[in-house]
């Protein structure tokens, strides 16, 4: 019945265990990591690495006029979407509007009599 988990003697016993032996490991790894990530970021980026080793020289990459006739152009969210759930939503309603029109005799009939007795 799983007592032994839920036993306050075996909770206390992993508590005093996670906060004094696995802390500290946990708290140095987090260190360590930390301390990596901090000279990872100072340094230069590994492509400008990879390329002064390979003797190139870097270049800076300039815009071309159509690029930045690219970027000023607005992209336009709103509208109807031509994706599939939304072109079958409109097929759906296309076919529930023909259907509204088009009536069948028995519906033409009922229509055209103004007064019907019961038989």
């Amino acid at each position: 019945m799983a007592k032994g988990l839920r036993s306050k003697s075996a909770r206390k016993f992993r508590a005093i265990k996670r906060e004094n032996v696995f802390g500290p490991v946990e708290t140095a790894r987090v260190h360590r990591l930390s301390e990596r990530l901090k000279k990872d970021a100072q340094g230069p980026k590994t492509s400008e690495l990879e390329a002064l080793a390979r003797g190139e020289e870097l270049m800076e990459v300039e815009k071309s006029a159509d690029a930045e006739m690219a970027d000023d152009k607005k992209i336009s969210t709103s509208g109807r979407k031509d994706a599939n759930h939304a072109k079958h939503k409109m097929a759906k309603e296309d076919r529930k509007k023909k259907t509204k029109e088009k009536l069948t005799k028995r519906e033409l009939k009922k229509k055209t009599t103004f007064f019907r007795f019961h038989k």
